[in-house]
This record gives C-alpha cells, structure tokens and sequence, in this order.
C-alpha cells in the first residue's frame, strides 16, 4: 500500500464461517429442534455483533455510523427478505437461511473488497438469481469482488467471460468447475410400489410460534423407492428429515411411523440404527468432509439412506464421484429405500424416479 492510502476493507464470506457462526449462536447438531432460545438474526445483525463492539463500550460516540448501520440494515433486509427470520434463533435457520443472513451480515460492513468463496452454495434456484443480481449490482456500486464458483452456471452474468475488459480487471473471478448437464427433470411414475412403507408420515402439522411450516401433511415412502424431496429455502426438507430421524421432538407429538413403528411407541435406537444419513448440519457442527459422512452412512448397510444435500461444498468433479458411488450401492440394493434433497438437477444421483415437492 501505497503512503497516504486508506487500507481497504476487505470483507470474506465462506463455508467455514457459517460453520463459527451457528456454534457460536449457542448450536449443536439438533439444537434448532430443541430451543427458541440462543442469538437471534437480529441480535447476530446489530451494529455491536457486526462489528465486534462491547455494549458497555464507554467513552466512544458512534451515534452517526449507528443510525447510518441502521439505514443500512434497512436496505439489505428488504433486498434478501429478512424481516420474518429477524426474530427467530440463528440456529433455527436452515442452511440456505443462513446463508443470505451470513451475505447481509457481509455487506453490512461496507466492505471495499468482498471476497466470496462458493456463495451460492445451498442455495435454491430461486435465492441462487437473487444472489447473483445482487452481486453485480454491488460491483456496479463500486465494491471490488472477488469470488469463486464450482459451477459455472452460479457465476453472476458481470462477471462471466465476454463482460467487459475494464470490469475483469477489477473484479478477479474464477469458476472452478463446470456442472455437468442437467438432468431431464422427474416426472412421479405412474404406478406406485405396493412394497411395505418404511416411512409413514400422517396428518404432521409443525408450527415455530405463528409460522406454520406444515398442516395436516401426509407422504409414504415404501420399501425400496427412491424419492426426491425438493423446495425452497425454509421450506421443511431438513424437518421432514428429523422427523424421520427422531432428532425433532414433534416427531413425537405427530403421527411418525418409520419401519412400521410410531415415533414413542418403539426404541428409537433400534429404528436410528437402520438409517444412514448425510446431511449439511452434520458438515455445519462437525468436521467431515461430505465424502467421510456418505462413507459412514453407507457402512452400516443402511435400509434407509437419507441424502441431504450430499453434494454440498463440492466442485463437480468430486459431485460426480459422490453420485456415482451412491448410484452404484443402490443398485446392488435394489431393497434399499432413500431420499435425496438437493438444489441442483445435477446433484440427484441416477435412478431417484419419485418427486415430492414442498
């Protein structure tokens, strides 16, 4: 840096720092299922969290960059939408959630560079155009960005090859990988398997304070199906999953059965040990890699295989490997049931025929 220059600054965004954040807001793995207590998205959004102030600082004016952070916060929760998480745990967030929470936390801070690793990462299709206008229309306010995409389809339309010479300049953009081509997408067979249901979900209704997440909500999943469970951000996939699972509490004030035992009537233990599963709560609170998780789910020979988001934080190289491994022990099990949640066409592994949309 040059004598007389202001030192820029630099703000970075990645995975790992949504890793820090939800351990931080008092998380643990099935925490979000269990509390309505811990940090709040307003209280992680506060000027003082923002940027690391003691709220018993003594001696500092900071009235005039409060009310402008305040103006701010204004701006960047109606440009996400925001204002309904505002009151709810950080923790309670779903991983997309926490992702446009962890970008306006970033922006919040005025950076001068904003250096995004893999932003659209969880991300549904629809979040995934927001985000990407968003990043362009802040390159356009004058913010450097750099980021980093492992699919060249989640590189925002300013930064892709063909923009122009002065912005590549500016703005040092690398797509990692390209996505594999997209999948035709699924179509719900016509004839349903007759085999015996291995998951049994009738009548479920979960409400989190006013907001009702389902109402009387029915699916049956039977042996040896292999479903896609696909929605936006928020919209009760990862739930469905603890339900099943046994790591939400509502599964036990619902009408869960799994393996043809209802959830409170059968050792939760016995019907756990047959369900393998990965998940980006496992990634956010512990310390396997994507390829670790789906390798220990798939060593207790599982008769359930719950794939949420397995491809998450991978370029698509190693998605590919990911898919392939999973097609392979399927297809040597043909008796074996799973679900796959993803965001991607190109993240469903082959042969997942049934769709259930949320």
């Amino acid at each position: 840096m040059k004598r007389g220059e202001k030192e820029k600054n630099v703000v970075h965004l990645d995975f790992g720092q949504q890793q820090v954040a939800a351990r931080s807001a008092d998380g643990w793995l099935q925490g979000r299922y269990y509390s309505s207590d811990g940090l709040s998205v307003k209280e992680f959004l506060s000027f003082n969290s923002v940027f690391d102030i003691c709220p018993f600082e003594v001696g500092v004016s900071r009235a005039r960059e409060r009310r402008e952070f305040r103006a701010r916060l204004a701006k960047v929760s109606r440009l996400l939408d925001l204002s309904e998480f505002m009151p709810r745990p950080f923790q309670s967030l779903s991983n997309g959630e926490m992702r446009r929470v962890l970008f306006a936390r970033a922006i919040l801070k005025s950076p001068d560079v904003l250096v995004l690793d893999d932003p659209m990462a969880g991300l549904d299709p629809s979040q995934r155009e927001r985000f990407k206008k968003i990043i362009s229309a802040l390159s356009r306010d004058g913010i450097e960005i750099r980021i980093k995409c492992r699919h060249a389809d989640e590189v925002p339309a300013a930064f892709a090859r063909g923009g122009t010479p002065p912005l590549h300049r500016q703005l040092g953009v690398a797509a990692r990988s390209a996505s594999a081509p997209c999948r035709k997408p699924l179509r719900r067979k016509a004839a349903e398997s007759q085999n015996p249901p291995v998951v049994e979900l009738r009548d479920i209704t979960v409400k989190f304070g006013k907001r009702k997440l389902f109402d009387r909500f029915c699916w049956t999943v039977r042996r040896g199906e292999r479903w896609v469970l696909r929605g936006r951000n928020g919209s009760g996939k990862t739930t469905l999953m603890a339900l099943i699972t046994g790591d939400s509490p509502l599964a036990y004030a619902n009408d869960v059965r799994v393996f043809g035992v209802r959830r409170g009537e059968g050792a939760l233990a016995e019907t756990r040990g047959r369900i393998g599963i990965v998940s980006p709560e496992m990634q956010t609170y512990g310390d396997a890699s994507p390829e670790e998780m789906l390798e220990s789910a798939l060593a207790g020979e599982p008769e359930l295989l719950l794939l949420d988001e397995p491809c998450l934080n991978l370029g698509a190289a190693a998605s590919r490997r990911i898919l392939r491994r999973i097609a392979a022990w399927l297809a040597r099990r043909p008796d074996a049931t799973a679900i796959c949640v993803a965001h991607r066409p190109d993240h469903i592994p082959p042969g997942f025929g049934l769709v259930r949309e949320l």
